[in-house]
Formats: structure tokens, C-alpha cells, sequence
């Protein structure tokens, strides 16, 4: 390989599949070196072969999955084929967050931003595809007055959303804590390296988004599923937060009526918001797809349910996975056996319409786990060439 001229160099070490692009840039300085030039020629290449080789197994998606508290890639199979054993594959732990154990992640492409597990007072955003020097930790301070007077100084109940100002390319975190009597909403600017509050509504708004509501970014912007607040009986709908304009949007509808007590979860497909939905009552399962979203405070359903299936049990999903083409869904839950150990499973269903029922195809388990208070949390992978300064 010395010998190679170093187009030829490049050529070869850009076939190198993502999960081991660690491995080549930790073999020595001038693999090092190539792969991380300033001019990204060499990554901008990689980047396309990724793309390609993804475009030939598009029913094999790449995932990152925050599993007892620790985040890996994992690849899908989405195959409609009940032949076919094998859902998820794990791929490789990400080097970088391997040794830190982390309670959420968000994404936005192709940066994560991960909620440490205990450091309450430290944010992590990460671009993995630079590996572990592009790790940036982001102090935050907290209101200690409001947190002792009313929540004991239990500093986790925070909520964050991750996304994009379009009209200046940079980066923002939004956190909050919208908790009965307690408002407060910062935002985090990448460029500026700094936290400031915003004012955006008072206490007594009209609707609140619970604090361990998982949100999903799509174009930049940031979903939450809501409700009216103080009303235990209110239907649930979506809210966006417009990281351009900074502010809310107006409640967005459901294409169903949700209540405080069904299962809600938020996933995305291409441009839109994908949602699913079991009845507490009846546990009947939907799946509904968005119209292509333009603009952040509208939003339309298509007029059919993607997929509609009776299944036999209550189902807590904190992600799911389809394929539109194959009417392929894939959603991850925690089944726990006893009071001391779980199983991450994966459970897999094909069909779809309202004139042909989805059918559920099989379960397989993902992980043993010793932690069954930890939800998995999960999300598509694309690598970006975005450099955290």
C-alpha cells in the first residue's frame, strides 16, 4: 500500500465501510491525515460511496440505537421476506461515545446531540463520521431557585429539541422545562457558543409538552407530540418548534383522536412525519404518513392509514422504522420476562390500507439487558461532512 500512488490510495480507503473508518484512521498518520484533510476531497468521496452502496440496500437501513444507555450503529432489515431471520444487525459501537453512557439522543442531519446519563450539567454534540475529536461538550446552567422551590433540584427533567436556523446554516438546542409553574426555554447557538433565554409564552399557555416526550427533528425543525394542559382528558396533537423564526408553531392536527392514555411515537420517512398510534381500548395499531411538509406550522395527512393492524398487546415504542415501498414496520419495545432483567425486541409487520390489514410477521430479540427502566431510543443515520468548530 506505501508504494500506491495516492490516487489510487484514495481510492481504495474511501470503499472503507463507515463503521470502520476508525479503525483506518487510528492505523497511521498518513490514512490519518488523508481521510481528514481541510479540503474534505477525500471524505466528499467516501461520502458518495456510502451513499451508492446505501442506495443498493435501501431495505437495509443504517440506525443509530441508544441501548442501556450506550449508542451503536445497527443495520435494519426491512425485507418483506418471511424467509429472512435476521431484523437488526448490530454494527459497531460509535468511537467516541463508548465509554459514556447516555440517556437520549436527538439527531439532525447527521449530528447528535446526546444527554449524558449522570453529568446533568453537560450536553454532547457529535458528528460520528469525524470520529471522537469531533465531540464538543456544551456547559448549561440551570435556575437553581426554580428547580429547589419546585422540583427538589432534580435537574433531568428538562426537554430538548435539535435543529437548524435556514436563514443562517448554523446549528441551535432548544431545552426547556415546561412543567406546571415552571417555564423556562433557552436556545444554544453554535456559532455564538452561548445559552439566552427566550420569552416565549407565559405559565398559564394553554398546552404543554411532557417532559419525557421524545421529539423527532425533520428539515430542521422539531416536533412534539402535546396536549391542552391540566386537562387529563385532552387529545393529544403535534407542536412545532421553527428553529428560523424561534416560536412554536399553532397545535398541528392528528389524522385520529388520541387520548392522555393511548400510545403515541414519532418516526419520519424522506419528508415527512410518520406517526403511530394504539388505542388503549381496543390496542389496535395505525400507522399514518404526513404530506410532504413545505412549511413548519401546517401540516395534512394522507387520506389512507399506511398500515392498521389488531395485534394482542399493549405496546410502549419509544421508535419504529418503515419502508413505504415494501409496507415494512419495524418498531423497538421492552419486553421484561422478571423485576431484574428485559429484552430489547424487535417486532416486524407487514401490510397496509384500510382494505388490507397489516399482519404481524414475527419478533426478534435485539439485546439482553440488565437495565429495564432504559428505553431504547433510535433513529436513521446519514453521515454528514458538518465540522463542529
Amino acid at each position: 500500500m506505501w508504494d500506491l500512488p495516492r490516487d489510487m490510495e484514495e481510492e481504495v480507503l474511501c470503499r472503507v465501510p463507515l463503521t470502520s473508518v476508525g479503525l483506518v484512521r487510528s492505523t497511521c498518520k498518513r490514512w490519518n491525515m488523508l481521510s481528514r484533510c481541510d479540503d474534505h476531497l477525500f471524505a466528499k468521496k467516501h461520502l458518495a460511496h456510502l451513499a451508492a452502496e446505501a442506495a443498493k440496500k435501501k431495505d437495509h437501513p443504517l440506525v443509530v440505537m441508544m441501548m442501556d444507555y450506550r449508542v451503536q450503529l445497527m443495520r435494519l432489515n426491512l425485507s418483506n421476506n418471511k424467509d429472512e431471520v435476521v431484523v437488526v444487525n448490530p454494527e459497531a459501537k460509535l468511537i467516541g461515545l463508548d465509554q459514556i453512557d447516555v440517556r437520549e439522543i436527538f439527531h439532525c442531519d447527521g449530528l447528535l446531540l446526546c444527554i449524558p446519563k449522570e453529568d446533568h450539567y453537560r450536553l454532547i454534540v457529535w458528528n460520528p463520521y469525524w470520529g471522537r475529536g469531533q465531540l464538543r461538550w456544551i456547559e448549561h446552567t440551570h435556575n437553581h431557585h426554580l428547580l429547589d422551590k419546585h422540583l427538589s433540584g432534580c435537574l433531568d427533567m428538562y426537554t430538548y429539541g435539535f435543529g437548524y436556523d435556514n436563514s443562517s446554516s448554523q446549528y441551535k438546542i432548544l431545552r426547556f422545562m415546561n412543567y406546571p409553574h415552571v417555564v423556562e426555554f433557552k436556545i444554544y447557538d453554535f456559532n455564538s457558543d452561548s445559552w439566552r433565554i427566550l420569552d416565549l409564552f407565559p405559565p398559564d399557555n394553554d398546552w404543554r409538552i411532557k417532559f419525557d416526550q421524545l421529539c423527532l427533528s425533520l428539515k430542521g425543525n422539531t416536533y412534539w407530540f402535546a396536549a391542552e394542559a391540566m386537562n387529563y382528558d385532552a387529545i393529544s396533537f403535534l407542536v412545532c418548534f421553527d428553529f428560523t423564526t424561534e416560536t412554536f408553531s399553532p397545535p398541528l392536527p392528528l389524522p385520529f383522536e388520541a387520548f392522555p392514555q393511548d400510545t403515541l411515537s414519532l418516526s419520519s420517512s424522506s419528508t415527512s412525519l410518520v406517526v403511530l398510534f394504539q388505542s388503549a381500548d381496543t390496542w389496535e395499531m395505525e400507522i399514518w404518513i404526513s404530506n410532504t411538509i413545505e412549511q413548519p406550522n401546517a401540516l395534512s395527512w394522507n387520506s389512507k392509514v399506511f398500515l392498521s393492524a389488531n395485534i394482542e398487546q399493549r405496546i410502549y415504542p419509544h421508535c419504529f422504522f418503515i419502508d413505504q415501498e415494501k409496507k415494512v414496520v419495524v418498531i423497538f419495545d421492552k419486553n421484561a420476562p422478571n423485576g431484574t432483567s428485559s429484552r430489547e425486541i424487535a417486532y416486524i409487520f407487514v401490510g397496509g390500507g384500510v382494505d388490507d390489514d397489516g399482519s404481524f410477521l414475527k419478533q426478534q430479540v435485539v439485546k439482553e439487558s440488565a437495565y429495564p427502566f432504559c428505553c431504547s431510543h433510535g433513529c436513521y443515520y446519514v453521515p454528514s461532512l458538518v465540522q463542529l468548530n
